[in-house]
């Protein structure tokens, strides 16, 4: 007998008019970590699967019409952290380096004094959503 919700669906609207939707459910056949997001503009689309962390999909709206669609960006030395993980681009990021960032951040705010994100206040907004 569970007793959690399997499925969700909210609709949001955002203060600034944009809309979206989340969708979460246990009941995927087939979906290990399947956490992804997707997010349309008026400059293009981009799309992350947790389950591909080194790629990013991006589409932008001024394209070529012969090249319109999404094309992969790999992580790499170019991005965040890169040159201490990632010596070169779709080496791949695991689980491991996504803890050592982690730490890194929350280690770094501590020594700078600063604010570390996401933090409690954020983990709050969200718990509200």
């Amino acid at each position: 007998n569970v007793d959690v919700d399997d499925e969700i669906t909210t609709l949001v609207k955002f203060e600034n008019g944009a809309v979206g939707s989340i969708e979460a459910t246990r009941n995927a056949w087939g979906r290990n970590n399947y956490l992804t997001f997707e997010i349309h503009g008026d400059k293009g689309s981009i799309y992350f699967n947790y389950e591909r962390r080194d790629e990013l999909q991006v589409c932008f709206s001024d394209d070529p019409g012969d090249a319109k669609g999404f094309r992969t960006v790999y992580t790499g030395p170019a991005h965040p952290y890169g040159e201490g993980l990632w010596p070169i681009p779709a080496l791949g990021i695991g689980y491991g380096e996504t803890k050592i960032i982690e730490a890194y951040d929350f280690i770094k705010s501590i020594v700078d004094d600063t604010t570390v994100s996401p933090n409690f206040d954020d983990g709050y907004r969200i718990a509200v959503i």
